[in-house]
């Protein structure tokens, strides 16, 4: 092996070695609980090599050489289906068992395809597209899973033209920068680089505000790769308090709204289940920040509150996970108000009762961003978690409508 090879290893295998090492000094509660406690210094992944896996009895090949894609290995357990083989980045990781992949066929013909987890267990339900925009589930009449099984079968019908299978849309970097770009292009909201990832992709944030930046909302998202409603429902939110309408303009006269979408982009474009490419859960590195992502974001809220002399009045981490829920803060900020979130839930709830949000206190000692949010700069926080299966144009309707019920709460109350 050359220098230049033993160089590229250690840097893609070993760059735990130059994480964050040194923690930043917090403001915690003592934490009781061992289970919030977690180590984030940075651990060793595997990448999946990246390949094109041809069968030449049936005509059937597949690849995972795009932005997003999971597949470990693939071959022929008899001579109607394919094992898919999934492995996460590392392990213990999870449950969120992300697989993308691309497949084509010489001749018009039908495949069963079982996917199968290593250190995992099956949870997304598989998603078809021909033209990586639109995306529709795997007929039911061509699954044949039960709810709980660890692996999935299904039946695909292969053409020579390509058609992508996800445990959800595959939204990689190149496609939210193209978002970041469009959005920049109103007059009233700017670009940032707030830093960069482990493996150096920048991190984009978007500021939009019409007012003297005095008072800060706080949006990021995608910490965990496959996430994708919740991302979805954010990218909805962030347009309506863009809008040309009369609430949306009042809104930005009072409040700067700073937005990370994607706090994660190495762990998205490499397909993870979980984590970022230094091996971690994002989303418990928020007490000493060893992770570049989490360690750029902080520094750059910091930065702005004082330099604008600001303050941060509410910060939304979307997520996603089984069911639609709002996570917040047992502990109240202002024990003489009634907190943000309550009045905000059930202004969603009243206008979508058929998907509705659960609202459900936690702790403050985890080390996610909520806490981080409350334990060091005293804002009212909430992780936003929506549905695996949450309906998309609901997802599209209920993000807009969560934003426009938001800004009536504070400017009323802030």
């Amino acid at each position: 092996m050359n220098s230049i090879k033993i160089i590229t290893f250690l840097l893609l295998n070993f760059g735990f070695l130059f994480s964050y090492s040194q923690p930043v000094n917090v403001p915690w509660p003592d934490i009781v609980d061992s289970s919030d406690l977690v180590d984030t210094r940075s651990k060793p992944i595997e990448y999946q090599v990246k390949q094109i896996f041809r069968f030449p009895e049936t005509g059937i090949s597949a690849d995972n050489m795009f932005p997003g894609a999971r597949l470990n290995d693939m071959f022929m357990i008899n001579d109607s289906t394919i094992q898919v083989q999934i492995l996460p980045e590392n392990h213990p990781v999870n449950m969120s068992p992300w697989y993308a992949f691309r497949m084509w066929s010489e001749t018009d013909q039908s495949i069963y395809l079982k996917l199968s987890y290593k250190h995992g267990r099956h949870r997304y339900y598989p998603k078809l597209s021909s033209d990586s925009e639109h995306w529709a589930p795997v007929d039911s009449s061509d699954y044949f899973s039960e709810p709980g099984d660890t692996s999935a079968l299904f039946r695909i019908h292969l053409k020579h033209d390509t058609i992508r299978i996800s445990a959800q849309e595959n939204i990689a970097s190149d496609e939210c920068k193209r978002w970041v770009d469009k959005m920049a292009r109103k007059q009233f909201i700017s670009r940032h680089t707030i830093g960069y990832s482990t493996l150096e992709k920048p991190l984009y944030g978007l500021s939009i505000s019409e007012s003297d930046g005095k008072n800060l909302l706080v949006i990021l998202g995608r910490q965990h790769p496959p996430e994708l409603t919740g991302y979805k429902e954010m990218i909805a939110f962030v347009e309506s308090i863009s809008e040309n309408t009369r609430l949306a303009r009042k809104f930005r006269k009072k409040f700067e709204t700073i937005v990370v979408p994607m706090m994660n982009p190495d762990g998205v474009d490499n397909g993870h289940w979980r984590h970022n490419a230094g091996g971690i859960d994002l989303n418990r590195d928020w007490r000493h920040f060893h992770q570049p992502e989490t360690f750029a974001f902080r520094k750059y809220i910091l930065e702005k509150i004082k330099k604008q002399n600001a303050r941060v009045c509410f910060g939304i981490d979307f997520h996603s996970t089984q069911e639609d829920i709002f996570y917040y803060s047992e502990k109240n900020i202002n024990p003489d108000k009634e907190i943000i979130t309550l009045k905000w839930i059930n202004s969603i709830n009243k206008r979508f009762p058929d998907n509705s949000f659960n609202p459900e206190p936690t702790g403050i000692t985890s080390q996610v961003s909520k806490n981080w949010f409350l334990n060091e700069i005293k804002a009212e926080s909430i992780t936003y978690e929506v549905g695996d299966n949450t309906p998309r144009d609901i997802i599209n309707k209920r993000g807009k409508e969560a934003a426009k019920q938001l800004m009536k709460i504070m400017l009323k109350d802030i």
